[in-house]
């Protein structure tokens, strides 16, 4: 395995990462924390892809695994914050 393929999958990580934290704060009832979490996986998302291709590291396996953190952090995070915040009213 080549060095720069490491970055852009360590920055995909990052995204992944922020998911999880999003989540944890989500759960916890910080939700402000919890969006805030989500914005940083935003930041570390749109640039992974850019790191990649000025590093000629682009792989199959890591498009999956930036989809999967994708689906983690803007699937998963962002729906458990939203039904937790709106139930937290209740």
């Amino acid at each position: 395995m080549k060095v720069t393929t490491l970055i852009p999958n360590g920055m995909s990580m990052l995204n992944l990462i922020f998911g999880f934290l999003s989540i944890i704060n989500s759960i916890e009832g910080n939700f402000i924390n919890a969006a805030f979490f989500i914005f940083l996986a935003a930041i570390a998302d749109g640039t992974d892809g850019k790191v990649a291709r000025k590093m000629h590291a682009t792989s199959d396996i890591g498009v999956e695994f930036d989809y999967l953190a994708d689906l983690v952090s803007f699937g998963v995070a962002a729906g458990v914050l939203l039904y937790l915040y709106s139930f937290s009213t209740l």
